[in-house]
């Protein structure tokens, strides 16, 4: 089987329809994952998912579940071969994408993007230094170790994130530089790197893109408002909106050719990619490139709102398969929304707590009733979501 890289050529024709009894191993069995496993076991593959925590969405759905850490390369390669894995893949977790894309390039499994193009995306103090250098939105930062590396910091306000997290873990908007060193410390704590990143903080409009290259052009390429809170939820998402409201056309070509900029000047021929980006009084930056699809369920929201079914063509495009999608429709004056129903870290769920819209397009509890959320961000935790026609 030819693997997929970012250096890869067309393939003539889908592997998928050449396969008998395909098999997949899928990282992951949370409600992100969970969306990917029911796509193919719907579509007739058998699938094995893994996890270290037993009892999430993933794990119920799938043709078979092991225990074991996603993050073992070793551990996840031994799986893959035992199953004779057609592909692994993984979609909203950046962990199991690194695990995913080094195993299949160890087995010659199809994927995407090269490990050290995952790594580059995984590492925000990287990626910060690649945008700054190819003049991709440039924005102040600084890369720290120690409380020590920001003693010449003085741009507040500031974002504080982990080097290495996701979920919005430890990101924090700090005043003056006693936040900062709070903010840093457990920063220090949640990185696997130990390291965490200072950047400038922009205030403008939060905007997402979810892309799927195909061949080297955008095949996908969609666009969304991102609703987040602030104060003491500052950063985490409460939704997103097609078409983003508070953003002019003028700002979204923009960010579009920052998208197409990206790729070009890392020649990636094949991916899915989740851009996050602000648009701020002198245009919008790039925040966060993940080379993956959002954990966010916004594959639901472009369903709805521009008929495009984002993980069965990225996963045709992934197994091999040329695709385009459908010109977007364009539903005149037509607002959709995907909203969060959403607990404090460490509460119980009750469904009660949270009705669903008499007028939902879709809706779904992550959650069983009493069940304590698995804290993801340690503050905010998503019990539900729905997506709905405003």
């Amino acid at each position: 089987m030819t693997p997929m890289t970012d250096q890869g050529e067309e393939a003539e024709m889908s592997q998928i329809g050449r396969m008998e009894n395909p098999t997949a191993v899928v990282l992951g069995t949370n409600a992100g994952q969970a969306d990917l496993i029911r796509y193919l076991v719907h579509g007739g593959w058998r699938v094995t998912a893994c996890s270290k925590s037993a009892g999430e969405p993933g794990a119920e759905l799938a043709s078979r579940f092991v225990e074991l850490d996603v993050t073992s390369i070793d551990q996840v390669c031994s799986l893959a071969e035992k199953e004779k894995a057609n592909v692994v893949y993984s979609i909203a977790s950046d962990i199991a994408m690194t695990a995913a894309t080094t195993v299949s390039e160890r087995l010659g499994l199809p994927h995407f993007v090269s490990s050290q193009l995952v790594a580059l995306f995984n590492n925000k103090a990287e990626l910060r230094a690649y945008l700054n250098q190819h003049r991709i939105g440039t924005l102040d930062y600084t890369q720290a170790l120690s409380v020590e590396d920001v003693d010449g910091w003085s741009a507040f306000p500031a974002v504080v994130k982990p080097l290495d997290s996701q979920g919005q873990r430890g990101v924090r908007k700090v005043h003056d530089r006693v936040e900062l060193i709070d903010a840093l410390r457990d920063c220090f704590a949640i990185a696997r790197s130990g390291s965490a990143i200072v950047e400038r903080y922009m205030e403008g409009t939060e905007i997402s893109c979810n892309v799927l290259v195909s061949g080297g052009s955008l095949a996908v390429a969609v666009f969304s408002e991102r609703l987040v809170h602030g104060g003491d939820y500052f950063g985490i998402p409460a939704g997103h909106l097609i078409p983003p409201q508070r953003v002019g056309d003028e700002n979204i070509m923009h960010a579009r050719a920052m998208v197409e900029a990206v790729i070009r000047s890392l020649g990636i021929e094949n991916a899915a990619l989740y851009f996050q980006m602000i648009v701020g009084h002198d245009g919008p930056r790039v925040v966060e490139i993940a080379p993956r699809l959002d954990g966010c369920h916004i594959w639901r929201l472009i369903q709805a709102a521009c008929d495009i079914d984002l993980i069965d063509l990225t996963f045709r495009r992934l197994m091999g398969e040329a695709v385009q999608a459908p010109a977007l429709p364009g539903k005149p004056g037509a607002v959709f929304e995907l909203m969060f129903q959403q607990l404090p870290t460490g509460r119980a769920f009750r469904g009660a707590d949270f009705p669903v819209p008499v007028d939902a397009l879709y809706h779904e509890f992550r959650c069983g009733e009493g069940q304590v959320p698995t804290p993801i961000n340690g503050r905010l935790e998503v019990v539900g979501y729905y997506v709905r026609r405003r």
